[in-house]
């Protein structure tokens, strides 16, 4: 029997925080206009709710799949990253035959490598 795994966006906004801070609807004759003025409202809502709170569901402790994903965006192989960790190359946490990768640790050597790129 197979089972499915979802993973969680970490993107995702409830519809209370759209209906809470959409501004009301003013009156059209034509419902066109009235849904272009409910899209951007949303739009709008949307935006600010990601302004709010951009980080709240992003985690800071990350497996080897998931910074391949979410860090490194996929742009490097599994191996290729085992192999770095391995090496020591890039900053984790090994428990027992686990990696545990920091985002923000991440990040900043990321962003370290780019320096030391440019110069």
């Amino acid at each position: 029997m197979r089972t499915s795994t979802r993973r969680k966006t970490n993107r995702s906004i409830s519809p209370a925080v759209i209906v809470h801070t959409a501004q009301p609807v003013q009156q059209s004759s034509d419902p066109n206009q009235l849904i272009q003025q409910l899209a951007q409202q949303m739009a709008q809502a949307l935006i600010q709710q990601q302004q709010i709170q951009p980080d709240q569901n992003r985690r800071n402790t990350l497996t080897v799949k998931e910074a391949l994903e979410e860090v490194f965006e996929n742009s490097i192989s599994e191996y290729k990253l085992y192999a770095m960790l391995r090496a020591g190359t890039i900053p984790h946490v090994k428990i027992g035959a686990k990696y545990l990768l920091r985002r923000d640790t991440l990040e900043g050597w990321m962003r370290q490598q780019e320096q030391g790129a440019g110069s």
